[in-house]
């Protein structure tokens, strides 16, 4: 008789139990399936392949001078930022300050689209610090990019708390800019 009543005992933990991994199994399948970034349809591919380096012909003096949206744009992409994403389950997207000299430029990450305005915005993730001419390297340079970051020309500030930076993905972005 006492060993049923300890079989009876195992079997809601049991349930209990399998309940759980179910669940886990159900957040995880979730994320992977319906969360990940989405990849770039073939107009989108196209748009990327057609966008020119705004340094391309320019010299370094003309590119400070004329440094604009299209020049962070480009350089968010050569880091990868359009590879960041919304949190699971969330609407929260990610957001870029970058203080570029005496310019303050805002990027904020849409479905792999990055969209870049002049001006602060509200809620950043990070903050980017370099110059005009740290960047025209950068954009002449697409190895420069660490190497700028690592010998301290250019700088980044995490805002948001490591889970949510990391629930971005802004990981491949610090591994980009760090050179790790």
């Amino acid at each position: 008789m006492p060993e049923k009543k300890e079989e009876k005992e195992k079997t809601p933990f049991r349930t209990i139990f399998l309940i759980i991994i179910l669940i886990i199994i159900f957040v995880f399948g979730y994320i992977y399936f319906f969360n990940k970034p989405k990849s770039l349809n073939n107009a989108q591919q196209v748009a990327l392949r057609t966008i020119t380096n705004p340094v391309a012909n320019l010299d370094d003096s003309q590119a400070i001078a004329l440094f604009n949206e299209t020049f962070v744009i480009y350089l968010l992409y050569n880091i990868k930022a359009n590879k960041l994403h919304n949190p699971p389950f969330s609407e929260n997207t990610p957001k870029i300050e970058m203080k570029i000299d005496e310019d303050i430029f805002n990027a904020e990450v849409k479905d792999g689209r990055i969209y870049v305005r002049k001006g602060q915005i509200q809620n950043e993730d990070i903050l980017l610090t370099t110059s005009k001419a740290e960047a025209v390297k950068m954009l002449r340079n697409k190895d420069y990019v660490a190497e700028s970051f690592n010998d301290g020309n250019s700088g980044i500030t995490l805002i948001s708390s490591k889970t949510e930076l990391f629930s971005k993905g802004y990981l491949s972005i610090y591994n980009e800019l760090s050179g790790e």
